[in-house]
């Protein structure tokens, strides 16, 4: 198809929720605002759907993953089909999509690939992978990334440190980091009765699920029975063994469980919160990015207590606005928390400090005009 429009975007994942934060309510939305058609495909899911301009939503039966190639089929044939000139990936099985695409339409097209995690990396901690083979694994997966990559004219990094890994590459390359969108609220929202953490996110032991739990625990330990743990996001592990952990520390009445929840809610949440957490574990994903956490409590006011990754360290000090541990020391993190608990003060300072950094270096608005760039350069 040679009659192509200039300023329609197919926008595609076969992982992803439609809902996802980055993808849907900053990239999409971000693109659909600047004028662009985006035709936008991901995992259907429940959630409130809304029309918005220039924003086409089709949902995506979830499947298993040994079926999702179902989906990468049914995507090459809408793209065939579609007369956009711009199509962006956001998964890495979905370069295979992308090459079929590039070998069948040649010139006519444009792809962009969005590189959400550094997956060659990721692969050696995959815990749903067998230990024995995640070497192997990801020295394969990336020599074919990488082979798969040249069929694509742009890579967005969303983290500074995956660049290095594809020097050698010669397509476009644009950093899009992941910092957040504020939401203007209604109402003013007032902080929780009792002393709240919290934390919004996948919920996994590499992103230090059992961590916040024991720090729940000895936090009670202590003999401080009113405070709460809010956990908001999908369990991707054993959940028996989390409610088992509640039960057995009698924390019933202290952590709360919420599960995925729309982004434009979460930040009520937020401000009713006294501190956010990000207790990470050190894998090599993990140490070479910024995760969207800190960003997110910074905008909302939050002090922090992440862990002590030099990043992490170097960030929450040149800011002021939290402090760091090594995640499995809880002594260490029961006395940041109880430094929170008794300097109100000081955690209001940190929370306005935190939010002063995100809206001067930290806020989505410039990496959106970063975006927007890659498509309006092309007109």
């Amino acid at each position: 198809m040679n009659n192509r429009n200039p300023k329609k975007i197919m926008m595609a994942s076969s992982v992803h929720v439609w809902s996802d934060t980055r993808i849907y309510f900053k990239e999409a939305q971000t693109l659909a605002n600047q004028g662009f058609q985006v035709d936008f495909y991901a995992l259907d899911h429940p959630g409130e759907k809304i029309n918005i301009p220039n924003l086409t939503m089709h949902y995506l039966k979830p499947q298993k993953r040994y079926k999702r190639f179902i989906h990468w089929r049914f995507l090459y044939k809408e793209m065939i089909q579609s007369d956009a000139t711009y199509f962006h990936f956001h998964d890495p099985e979905l370069l295979l999509t992308a090459r079929a695409l590039k070998k069948k339409l040649k010139d006519e097209i444009k792809i962009t690939y969005d590189m959400h995690e550094h997956l060659p990396a990721a692969i050696r901690t995959k815990q749903w992978l067998p230990r024995i083979i995640r070497p192997i694994l990801s020295q394969v997966v990336a020599y074919f990334e990488k082979k798969w990559m040249k069929y694509c004219d742009t890579v967005i990094f969303a983290e500074l440190s995956y660049k290095d890994n594809y020097e050698e590459l010669t397509l476009n390359k644009v950093d899009v980091l992941n910092y957040p969108t504020f939401p203007n609220l209604n109402e003013l929202v007032v902080k929780d009765n009792v002393f709240t953490m919290i934390y919004v996110g996948v919920l996994t032991e590499q992103r230090g699920l059992f961590n916040m739990l024991q720090l729940a625990k000895s936090v009670k330990d202590r003999g401080i029975q009113t405070f709460k743990l809010k956990l908001i996001g999908p369990i991707f592990t054993d959940e028996e063994r989390v409610q088992q952990f509640i039960v057995e520390n009698h924390l019933s009445d202290n952590i709360e469980l919420h599960g995925r929840m729309q982004y434009k809610d979460i930040w009520a949440h937020y401000q009713a919160a006294h501190v956010g957490l990000c207790l990470l574990h050190p894998t090599p994903n993990n140490l070479n990015s910024h995760s969207t956490k800190l960003f997110e409590y910074m905008a909302a006011g939050l002090p922090i207590v992440a862990s002590d990754f030099p990043d992490f360290t170097k960030m929450l000090t040149e800011h002021d606005c939290g402090k760091t541990s090594d995640p499995e020391d809880y002594d260490a993190l029961y006395d940041i928390i109880d430094f929170y608990m008794a300097n109100p003060e000081k955690n209001k300072q940190f929370g306005e400090n935190g939010k002063e950094a995100f809206n001067r270096f930290y806020n989505w608005e410039r990496e959106g005009e970063k975006l927007s760039s890659i498509y309006s350069s092309e007109d």
